[in-house]
């Protein structure tokens, strides 16, 4: 569709002289840094371009104008009608079209309300704020512009494929200037109203608009309104045939009526029976479509549309759809404006000529971040336009090109933030990539505190990417590592569900043990329930902390099966044995038998195993001792028994 290319200057004398190199940031930033390339051929050295000033780091992203406060409540409550529009073509009723046309109203009125918090704003605001204000007015502006007009061609249902009733409204709409001047000088109630600098402008305006109503009002306003030349016209006015929709006549029955009230005042004007005054003997000869009449006035015209509308309601009223095109060219002819389009220009002509690509085409050039093509792209694919045009073009693809489109302006929210959730919103609903896109991005998502760590998971989760959610939880755990903060860290490894993550946390438990002697976040250790699952390290510390809780509690029975079950158990820790095997010997010299010959056995044969460990060293003797101590006392008491 086109691209465009921007220069950025690094100011920095070392990236000057050496050359620079760029990685990528999360989503849609770079980082650009002093960089001397060297091939692999060149002796490894430190490079000439080494000096005492530390080096600079510049970081690049696009700049968006979605993070104004007032674009980005834009933003969400078009993801609101966005998702309202996803759902409605999902249990698509008989009545579809009319929910894309309230759709499509909403998003309009969205804009609209967007554009008058901007001039709220831009009442208080000053230099370069301002100028900036101004600029997103001008952006809205023709983004609504374009849309009403792509609503009407592209999504109402037009009778008898009349358009210019629609045309006037958005005509009337975008121009309404002449209208407010008028309400303003009808209520004025000042005498002479032709002595108004603006009251022939205003007379003018609203006839270019077709408000006749509103031009006789204003006539009769002048202060010669009861001469029988000001009566006449305003006879005339009365009698135009207005064509209605509504009002069952058929269009070959208007132009029956047209062509007879044409003519009759026709006949008036050669008969110059409005030749001393000007202005009326102006407005007649606009009203039956004089060319030499509509060249004088084009100067009163803010647009070539505003012009094309005036031109259709007293030449062609009954003009068709797919006419359109042929006269806005006309029109652009007439005011000479063939060599000065400007961009908005250009996406009315396309859109009146119906050619939807070239619409879709200049509007990504727009610098509204990809809003605006975003949402009417997906619009006008439900609605069925795009879809149509498949059959046209060869190898196009409605729904890929709606993706493309969804998936750049949903990547662009992710790299933001506040919106990161809207754009998972807009990534959902590309069936194609969407989720992949999702699995990339989600991590790369910055996130400083614990809450919005636990939304990603949560988004992650809802979408079965636990290995993003490992990946997260795995981030935050190790940042709780680095603060000391085990407990925590072992929090946000249980989430995961990351064995190996979990079983890194439980060694560094054990390693904190042997070092102070003292077992940390016993609270949350007391209450692992069936998380100890998550790795045999966690169970082995699990369990070896219920055998010291056991143990200051007096229970020894317990304590000592526990025990031996963990020595039996094969998911002791190389570097514990010594530990584990020391806490033995107490239970050995208890006054009462606490470990049966088949635990000393047990116990003995685990020493057999581990006794060139170097911990053990100094304890190798004392345990055989009290291993032997305890097998005679209880091979003596158990035959006792027996």
């Amino acid at each position: 569709m086109g691209s465009r290319t921007e220069t950025f200057v690094i100011p920095n004398e070392l990236c000057r002289r050496a050359g620079i190199a760029a990685s990528w940031l999360p989503i849609n930033e770079l980082s650009i840094f002093a960089f001397e390339k060297k091939s692999f051929k060149q002796q490894d050295a430190p490079s000439h371009f080494a000096a005492n000033i530390s080096p600079s780091v510049f970081q690049l992203r696009q700049n968006i104008i979605l993070n104004h406060p007032i674009l980005r409540k834009l933003v969400n409550e078009s993801n609101g009608t966005f998702l309202n529009l996803q759902g409605s073509m999902f249990n698509r009723s008989s009545q579809y079209e009319s929910d894309i046309l309230r759709m499509s109203r909403q998003y309009r009125s969205i804009i609209r309300a967007c554009l008058e918090n901007l001039q709220d704003e831009i009442g208080k605001s000053k230099g370069v704020e301002k100028e900036e204000l101004q600029n997103y007015i001008t952006i809205f502006y023709s983004v609504e512009c374009i849309w009403h007009l792509c609503e009407i061609l592209f999504m109402e249902v037009i009778p008898r494929d009349i358009v210019l009733p629609f045309v006037l409204e958005w005509i009337r709409f975008h121009f309404p200037r002449h209208e407010r001047n008028a309400a303003n000088l009808i209520g004025s109630g000042v005498d002479s109203m032709e002595l108004q600098e603006n009251y022939w402008d205003t007379v003018f305006g609203n006839l270019l608009q077709g408000r006749i109503e509103v031009v006789r009002a204003l006539l009769k306003l002048h202060s010669a309104a009861n001469t029988s030349m000001f009566q006449l016209v305003d006879q005339i006015l009365k009698s135009m045939p207005i064509y209605n929709m509504t009002n069952g006549v058929s269009t070959n029955n208007f132009n029956l009526q047209w062509r007879h009230w044409t003519m009759d005042v026709q006949s008036k004007i050669d008969a110059k029976q409005f030749a001393t005054n000007a202005k009326l003997d102006l407005i007649t000869r606009l009203i039956v479509g004089e060319e030499e009449a509509w060249t004088k006035i084009q100067s009163n015209c803010e647009a070539w549309y505003e012009f094309l509308a005036g031109w259709l309601f007293y030449t062609e009223p009954t003009v068709k759809t797919f006419e359109l095109g042929q006269f806005a060219k006309h029109s652009i002819t007439k005011m000479r404006m063939k060599n000065n389009m400007k961009h908005l220009d250009r996406v009315l002509l396309a859109a009146m000529e119906f050619d939807i690509f070239e619409v879709i085409k200049e509007i990504q050039y727009m610098t509204e971040n990809g809003w605006f093509v975003s949402h009417l792209t997906d619009i006008l694919y439900h609605s069925g336009k795009l879809t149509a045009l498949g059959k046209e073009v060869e190898s196009f693809s409605a729904e890929k090109l709606r993706e493309s489109f969804l998936l750049e302006y949903g990547i662009m929210l992710m790299g933001h933030s506040s919106l990161w959730q809207v754009g998972l919103n807009y990534l959902d609903h590309c069936p194609n990539d969407g989720l992949q896109t999702i699995e990339l991005l989600l991590p790369r998502v910055r996130f400083d505190t614990e809450a919005k760590a636990v939304k990603l998971i949560r988004e992650a989760k809802a979408r079965d990417l636990n290995q993003v959610a490992q990946t997260i939880c795995r981030v935050q755990g190790m940042r709780s590592v680095k603060r000391n903060r085990l407990g925590t860290a072992l929090t946000w490894s249980l989430k995961s569900q990351d064995g190996p993550f979990t079983s890194y946390l439980a060694d560094k438990f054990l390693h904190e043990y042997i070092k102070t002697g003292v077992l940390n976040s016993t609270d949350l250790l007391d209450n692992l329930g069936s998380c100890m699952l998550a790795s045999d390290r966690l169970i082995f510390l699990a369990k070896y902390y219920e055998f010291h809780k056991l143990f200051e509690l007096g229970e020894i029975k317990e304590c000592g099966n526990l025990l031996v079950s963990l020595l039996a158990s094969k998911i002791v820790p190389k570097y514990f044995w010594s530990v584990l095997l020391t806490e033995v010997i107490p239970l050995l010299e208890c006054e009462t038998i606490v470990l049966s010959s088949n635990d000393t056995y047990t116990i003995l044969h685990c020493l057999e195993e581990k006794e060139d460990l170097k911990e053990l060293s100094d304890k190798i003797d004392i345990l055989r001792l009290a291993a032997a101590r305890n097998l005679s006392r209880t091979l003596v008491h158990e035959a006792q028994l027996s």
